[in-house]
């Protein structure tokens, strides 16, 4: 048995689907499967926040430099028991932490390392702990009011 503690995962809180361009993509997400286009809680205009009727979020990434650039890498988020707890495993542990931990508009909590295959896998608090006012439109840009 292995000399670590263990993160304590609840859920998969979403999953992050490159795109390349929204205007040729969106409609396979949103009207063919049917996904609800929602606020984005990061100021990253290339993501399109979604989410199905379980509530499982779906994030559409666009190359950040446009359509026709390198797509981002697919990641999951996974939503965890004990935020504070995973973070310190996290410093603990043999994983390079990538990003964070930084809070997003809605009060959620997210960190990121990468496995050792170089994918990225993030940990999450609840999302929606606290209100937050952002509003989308149909293309999935988010704005503050």
């Amino acid at each position: 048995m292995p000399d670590f503690k263990k993160i304590k995962i609840k859920k998969i809180n979403h999953v992050a689907i490159p795109i390349n361009d929204r205007k040729k993509s969106f409609s396979l997400y949103k009207d063919f499967l049917g996904l609800t286009i929602i606020p984005s809680m990061v100021d990253e205009k290339n993501v399109i926040w979604s989410k199905t009727s379980d509530g499982t979020m779906i994030h559409l990434i666009e190359p950040p430099e446009g359509p026709g650039n390198d797509l981002v890498k697919f990641h999951v988020a996974f939503e965890v028991e004990n935020f504070e707890e995973t973070v310190e495993i996290l410093r603990e542990s043999k994983y390079e932490i990538t990003i964070g931990p930084n809070t997003r508009y809605d009060g959620q909590k997210a960190i990121y390392i990468k496995d050792l295959d170089g994918n990225t896998i993030e940990f999450a608090s609840h999302n929606n702990s606290k209100h937050s006012n952002r509003i989308v439109d149909a293309w999935g840009y988010t704005t503050n009011p």
